[in-house]
């Protein structure tokens, strides 16, 4: 990415402490992208995740990854729910939140190889 765009722009303002947080309308995985390079991630996190909290009469339901990985290993699905796990507990200061996996059913035949095997990680 060019290093003047916009995006590149506010992803470095972030990391220079001059901005908290960089909100774009461009290409999702062009800001996934730059903001990995830039800001790198926290040690033992392969992958950002994209997140959205949705109110609820507790607080909100954080919900990790939203598009921002095509093809996940159970490890960073694993990484997601550990991410979303602090996310709950700093925002909605909850001591031990509760972290499932989002799924195609209920069963456990189904899903794809990651989700089955995530299921057991967590």
């Amino acid at each position: 990415l060019k290093k003047e765009s916009s995006m590149r722009v506010g992803i470095n303002l972030v990391k220079q402490g001059e901005a908290d947080a960089c909100v774009s309308a461009g290409n999702t995985g062009a800001l996934m992208a730059t903001a990995r390079f830039v800001l790198k991630t926290l040690p033992g996190i392969d992958r950002p995740a994209i997140c959205t909290s949705l109110p609820s009469t507790r607080g909100h339901v954080h919900v990790l990854d939203l598009g921002a990985n095509v093809d996940s290993k159970a490890e960073h699905l694993l990484q997601f729910a550990v991410m979303g796990s602090v996310l709950a507990t700093a925002v909605d200061n909850r001591d031990n939140p509760r972290v499932g996996l989002l799924n195609i059913g209920a069963e456990e035949i189904k899903g794809n190889e990651q989700v089955k095997q995530a299921a057991t990680l967590l």
